[in-house]
């Protein structure tokens, strides 16, 4: 009886190694679903070290991932520049391509030498850091406002070149 329940055995086991041996191999297909994000993150904070330190902090409360870009969602960044100047960027949306981040609703760039620039829409350029717009924004420094119709700010420089001003300096008496 038990020689019997051996050979059973032996050629179950012998059929379960061929089944194995001339079976495909499993494959996982991932196929990728129109707007869903292949990964998403929530309560993101990002960190740019550098060898004299933190240079760049990024919070943002979800990221979702694509395959070519990333969306990101209520964005607070702060930035150590080269003259020592603190950059902060806000924004309720962003979409960063490559090296280009399309900021979107709500953004506000302050520097901590009193220098706001505020749009509906900006691109800001990392690699060359250049803020810039087609849409209506306000450019308040110290004591002068400027609102227009489009703007390039380049950061590292601290060049506004802007279309169709008007700017109201207060002065002081």
């Amino acid at each position: 009886m038990a020689v019997k329940f051996l050979r059973y055995f032996m050629l179950f086991f012998l059929f379960i190694m061929f089944f194995l041996l001339f079976k495909d191999p499993y494959a996982i297909e991932y196929k990728s679903i129109a707007n869903q994000p292949d990964i998403e993150l929530f309560n993101v904070k990002n960190l740019e070290i550098s060898k004299d330190g933190v240079i760049s902090i990024v919070f943002t409360d979800k990221i979702n991932r694509y395959k070519n870009y990333d969306v990101l969602y209520m964005i607070d960044a702060l930035h150590k520049g080269e003259l020592g100047l603190v950059d902060a960027l806000i924004a309720n949306k962003g979409i960063l391509k490559k090296d280009i981040l399309y900021l979107s609703k709500n953004v506000k760039y302050t520097r901590s030498d009193n220098i706001s620039l505020v749009s509906d829409d900006i691109k800001y350029d990392l690699k060359k850091r250049v803020l810039s717009s087609n849409k209506n924004f306000k450019f308040i420094k110290k004591n002068s406002e400027t609102t227009g119709d489009s703007f390039i700010y380049q950061m590292q420089k601290g060049i506004i070149t802007a279309d169709k001003i008007k700017t109201i300096i207060k002065v002081d008496r």
